[in-house]
């Protein structure tokens, strides 16, 4: 199985390897190779961060010697390392950038850089206080997920935390956290944490680079050689950590892999929870494993969140998960099911209307953007579109765009899909053929939230509701979201995510751009299948659909590279990407700065 979009798909790789061997042939040693396995992309002056490297073919274990260049460009301490051992490099106390080189002590030859960006400290205090962090990509194991909570001094020091971690072949936590960060005049940033767990990859040290669109939210990517993921940091409120205010009704969906049968999984359905006396009373469950689909009632426990927001939910349909409360209304959550199951996604309450279960089709009234990953019996998945529904189960307008491994559907839902709410806020949305040329996409189960709630950035004054989304058909496995729309343009900075799946595996592009006159150009960190490029140029085009307003077409190009792009706007400040191209298939988002 391969891992998608932070997202698991029905992809079945087969390998097939063909050795030969003579007695009389002369094997030549394999050479010595190195990797830079973590370097932030942005540091602020003077500040420490913890740096790895790892040298393959050495037999005689010499080891690694750092170096830099660039002026005064830093020290290392130590200078030499073990194999896989961590140093500490202290930037220089000047802005500007360095080159940081690792160099094979067996082999000179044997080299790997990276460029770093010193930045001045006056942006750190951007970050301040208490943030929630979940990720969802693809590390050496194949799917995993990750979410945590950091406290972030404003001087870019990660003073205390606590993460769980859990892919196909690991599950850890909860584990301390401490660390550093630097945030940029341009609100792109690094983070580094050191997580109490050296039976993690890179020995706990994990990297990554955010790019912030306020004090409050950022959107998140893996920046080092152990995973490519993408996600968010969200400020957590003070209500997060108490019992009581999580307390009602709440919707979520999970996206992993059931590691057992090696296929794709997706979990999702409403719980009332009651963190404050420890129970689940009620709830529905349900999942697509593989294209078989399962329904039905559930109870459990749930545990109140410790000093970092953190708690446990066991569900009797034997599904455990760890949850990082952002707020009263909003876990990040990571299933605790190894080595059967690894998953991650979010929950999200759903208000006084979950509480009383008077949800109905009329929750679902007016124009809508909505976005879905995942994969199919082909390979990846991604989907996007707008609709405007009646509020009686009837969609009067809408056009959808989906990538099914390459094969690409632009399709018309005025007067073709339908949709229908019960109280609890489950219900069911159902597209024509016409969307997935291949047959693979038509049946969905949505789940309702609270209409006060951005689902996008949860600290926002801007919300709107809208549902969940969990494809119940038998040939795809994949989960979304349905926002409202709102008339808006498309100008300004934007905070930009893209993953997609290419020729080396998942890519994961996160950077900022200003939008302007059909144009953008920015800046992006680029994860490569774990090669990464810090700083590259970006630049994209968007025209409007004159007959469809809020879709757009373009491209986006970095790193040599050219996507084909449909934009769906759901309001000035927010915009979903889908990459339409044949031989890549990807899933983004554009934030407002």
């Amino acid at each position: 199985m391969k891992k998608l979009f932070g997202y698991p798909g029905l992809i079945t790789i087969l390998v097939f390897a063909v050795a030969s061997f003579s007695a009389c042939a002369k094997q030549e040693p394999a050479a010595v190779t190195i990797q830079l396995t973590n370097a932030p992309a942005i540091v602020t002056v003077n500040q420490t961060v913890r740096l790895a490297a790892n040298v393959g073919n050495d037999g005689s274990e010499a080891g690694i010697d750092w170096s830099c260049g660039g002026g005064s460009c830093g020290a290392f301490a130590p200078a030499h390392t073990a194999n896989g051992a961590v140093t500490s490099f202290t930037a220089p106390a000047t802005p500007g950038t360095v080159t940081i080189t690792v160099t094979a002590a067996a082999d000179v030859s044997a080299t790997a850089s990276a460029t770093v960006t010193v930045v001045p400290e006056g942006s750190n205090i951007r970050l301040s206080g208490a943030y929630v962090f979940a990720v969802q990509g693809a590390d050496n194991s194949g799917g995993y997920a990750a979410a945590g909570t950091i406290i972030a001094d404003g001087d870019g020091t990660i003073t205390g935390g606590e993460q769980d971690y859990s892919d196909e072949t690991l599950q850890a936590g909860p584990d301390l956290v401490t660390g550093t960060y630097a945030v940029g005049p341009d609100g792109r940033g690094s983070i580094t944490l050191a997580v109490d767990n050296a039976e993690l990859p890179n020995n706990g040290v994990e990297t990554f680079s955010i790019v912030l669109t306020s004090t409050t939210h950022a959107l998140i990517t893996q920046f080092d050689g152990t995973a490519t993921s993408s996600g968010s940091l969200d400020a957590q409120a003070a209500g997060a950590l108490d019992a009581a205010a999580l307390d009602g009704a709440f919707a979520f969906t999970t996206q992993g892999i059931d590691v057992s049968y090696s296929q794709p999984i997706a979990r999702g359905g409403v719980l009332i929870m009651s963190p404050s006396s420890g129970s689940v009373p009620n709830g529905t469950y349900v999942e697509n494993d593989g294209g078989f689909t399962f329904m039905s009632g559930t109870t459990g426990s749930v545990t109140a969140p410790d000093p970092f927001g953190r708690g446990t939910i066991a569900l009797d349909v034997n599904v455990d998960f760890a949850y990082y409360a952002v707020q009263g209304r909003v876990l990040r959550l990571v299933e605790k099911g190894y080595p059967s199951f690894m998953s991650g996604g979010s929950m999200y309450g759903q208000g006084d209307a979950g509480t009383g279960a008077t949800f109905s089709d009329a929750s679902l009234t007016g124009s809508y953007v909505f976005s879905h990953s995942g994969g199919t019996s082909y390979g990846p998945l991604a989907m996007a579109g707008q609709f405007t529904s009646d509020g009686a189960g009837n969609f009067t307008a809408g056009v959808s765009d989906l990538n099914n491994a390459g094969t690409g559907a632009f399709a018309s839902l005025e007067g073709q899909g339908r949709y229908a709410i019960a109280a609890n806020g489950v219900g069911n949305l159902d597209f024509p053929p016409a969307v997935d040329q291949r047959r693979d996409v038509s049946a969905m189960l949505i789940f309702a939230v609270d209409p006060s709630l951005n689902l996008f950035d949860p600290s926002s004054g801007a919300g709107g509701g809208g549902a969940l989304i969990l494809d119940w058909d038998a040939g795809a496995v994949a989960t979304g979201m349905i926002v409202p729309q709102i008339p808006g343009s498309f100008e300004g900075d934007y905070a930009i995510n893209l993953q997609f799946i290419a020729t080396p595996g998942e890519i994961d592009w996160l950077g900022r751009a200003d939008a302007s006159a059909g144009a953008l150009a920015g800046t992006i960190d680029a994860n490569e299948a774990g090669r990464r490029a810090a700083g590259a140029p970006f630049a994209g085009t968007f025209d409007a659909d004159a007959g469809r307003p809020g879709r757009w077409t373009g491209i986006f190009t970095a790193r040599g590279g050219t996507l084909n792009i449909i934009y769906y706007q759901a309001s000035g400040s927010l915009l979903v990407a889908v990459d339409m191209d044949g031989t890549d298939v990807g899933i983004g988002v554009l934030e407002k700065k």
